[in-house]
């Protein structure tokens, strides 16, 4: 009687180990999902390049970027929304960096960043669908990563 209370016990575990690891598998396989429906790293530089390259053109953030060098934010920002995205790069800044960097940046300035942000996302993806869901992943971190930049 006792060894099938056992039996039962470490079955009903085991049973429950495995579904929590389907779990956790189906949530990372949506997010690296997401990262591949939008092309993978070299979609996600081409992002991450015409973000960077817009928003420093742009005059409501031109005082806000214009001493930040390309060549060096350019690779970090490519891994954060890399990472952000599921494609396993590894992000340059911690949440706490990216939510803390966020108040360098005001309400107008997060608002020309998003209106960049955009406009660089539909230049590589014709796809409303995981244009939208790229923006719900990322967009409320935007001045954060771009904040942490500085």
């Amino acid at each position: 009687m006792i060894k099938r209370m056992i039996l039962r016990g470490t079955c009903a575990l085991a049973f429950s180990a495995v579904l929590a690891g389907c779990a956790s598998s189906s949530a990372v396989s949506t997010a690296a999902s997401l990262y591949n429906q939008l092309g993978g790293m070299e979609t996600i530089s081409k992002l991450g390049g015409n973000l960077l390259s817009s928003s420093m053109k742009d005059p409501r953030l031109s005082s806000l970027l214009g001493k930040v060098d390309p060549a060096v934010a350019g690779p970090k920002l490519n891994n954060q929304l890399c990472s952000a995205l599921g494609g396993g790069c590894t992000a340059p800044f911690t949440e706490d960096q990216v939510k803390s960097a966020a108040s360098k940046l005001s309400t107008d300035q997060k608002s020309a960043l998003s209106e960049n942000f955009g406009s660089a996302l539909k230049s590589v993806s014709d796809n409303p669908a995981v244009r939208d869901a790229v923006t719900k992943s990322l967009g409320s971190k935007l001045g954060g990563v771009v904040g942490a930049l500085l």
